[in-house]
């Protein structure tokens, strides 16, 4: 979904604050994402589904909402493609226009508010040495983290968890910058939809 999509670009909350978010860690982390919502990639991610209520658990298994799932992403600085039952899906947005928000929304204003950042001890990831940041935000329920190179300054990986709705959801993230190009033969949401109804 849109929604996921800006989350998973491994910023959580924090792509949809604006600059001027209260939390000084928050400003800086903001920054990099901005720069790295530019930049062209490939999203592949692991998305784990839960439920605390037995009862929903049940039904969630019945309808296959429970378990691992498994979706990439790709930006091209332009344009998103999601990858949705083996067919690509052109967005028709970028992820910098997709986080843009009015300062003055009254949602934007609480989750710039309640947002808070913090530093994670260095780490190698994906083969580099790489920097720690967590957010959490009593607003959204979202609970994310990402590692940043400290090379090229753009994220490695990271993680999403969401424990504010009945179904809690876990997803983890890793990045590719190599040769990001579109993906051949997408298409557009509104021609997926025609297609179902077809």
């Amino acid at each position: 979904t849109t929604t996921t999509m800006l989350a998973v670009l491994g910023f959580g909350a924090a792509l949809a604050t604006p600059a001027m978010a209260m939390d000084p860690v928050c400003q800086s982390l903001f920054a990099v994402q901005m720069n790295a919502a530019k930049t062209p990639f490939h999203i592949y991610m692991t998305e784990q589904r839960s439920f605390g209520n037995q009862a929903l658990a049940k039904a969630g298994a019945q309808l296959g909402m429970t378990g691992a799932k498994k979706s990439e992403e790709i930006s091209t600085g332009k344009d998103v493609y999601v990858l949705n039952n083996g067919k690509w899906i052109d967005m028709q947005t970028n992820f910098f226009d997709m986080s843009k928000a009015d300062p003055n929304d009254p949602d934007v204003k609480k989750t710039r508010e309640t947002a808070r950042c913090h530093t994670l001890p260095d780490t190698m990831a994906a083969g580099q040495p790489a920097s720690g940041y967590e957010e959490t935000n009593s607003a959204t329920g979202i609970d994310s983290k990402v590692w940043i190179s400290k090379i090229s300054r753009l994220p490695l990986k990271a993680e999403l968890t969401n424990n504010d709705t009945a179904m809690k959801t876990f997803t983890t993230m890793t990045y590719d910058y190599r040769n990001v190009q579109a993906p051949a033969g997408a298409i557009t949401m509104q021609q997926m939809i025609s297609a179902r109804h077809h």
